[in-house]
């Protein structure tokens, strides 16, 4: 497949995965890129820059025509602004000393959504239950199977983003390891079956253990091939 990345940032050396195959390459220059790829598989783009894009492969993306590929730039969260009391940090002191309770949309009426949006596979997945035919039908064909494992494959993809923009640059300052294995290695430590049990939603010190951890497995793995 042909692809051309379309940023107002950098546009080189901006990592595009098969996830399926475990193939990948990089842009040029000109954001330009070529991936193997064949119909169903998803390909991710990945960069410390930009939000995560993934892609399902269709038959049309290759019939020779590049494709275009909008990367939005990662917003980063403003810092955090004190408003009122500046609390002890002592929790039992300032729960004491808090006045009222915080004001929040459902208190006032507003309506709104508390919890995360589903991603588009999630919502597929869910619409393949359905009733219990349709759910009977698509347990039969596969379809719920191949749902799950493409959710479950996104949660991993999205948290190995989250870990590249948090960690990358204090984890190879302190740990070496060349340019061109880095994204190869990161995938190495998505595949690793406690990975969402062992990164998802823990401290930082928690996270780079894990890394860490992984990373001379990795190098180990590389210098005995």
């Amino acid at each position: 497949m042909k692809g051309k990345i379309i940023t107002n940032l950098d546009a080189e050396n901006i990592h595009v995965i098969n996830r399926t195959s475990k193939k990948f390459t990089i842009t040029n220059a000109t954001g330009d890129f070529v991936v193997p790829s064949k119909v169903s598989d998803t390909i991710i783009i990945s960069s410390i820059q930009h939000q995560l894009v993934s892609i399902i492969v269709d038959a049309e993306m290759l019939q020779g025509n590049q494709i275009q590929v909008v990367l939005e730039p990662l917003v980063n969260k403003l810092d955090e602004v004190t408003v009122g009391k500046v609390l002890s940090g002592n929790l039992m002191h300032d729960v004491k000393n808090v006045e009222g309770e915080p004001l929040t949309a459902k208190m006032v009426g507003i309506p709104s959504y508390q919890g995360k949006m589903p991603t588009q596979s999630e919502r597929r997945l869910s619409n393949a239950y359905g009733n219990v035919i349709v759910t009977l039908v698509n347990t039969i064909n596969g379809k719920i199977k191949r749902l799950k494992q493409q959710v479950l494959l996104e949660e991993k993809d999205e948290l190995l983003h989250k870990i590249r923009v948090a960690y990358e640059g204090d984890l190879f300052a302190n740990y070496a390891l060349e340019p061109m294995f880095r994204m190869d290695y990161f995938f190495f430590c998505s595949e690793d079956p406690k990975f969402l049990e062992r990164c998802k939603n823990k401290n930082g010190i928690t996270v780079l253990k894990f890394l860490i951890e992984k990373l001379e497995i990795y190098k180990q793995n590389r210098n005995n091939y």
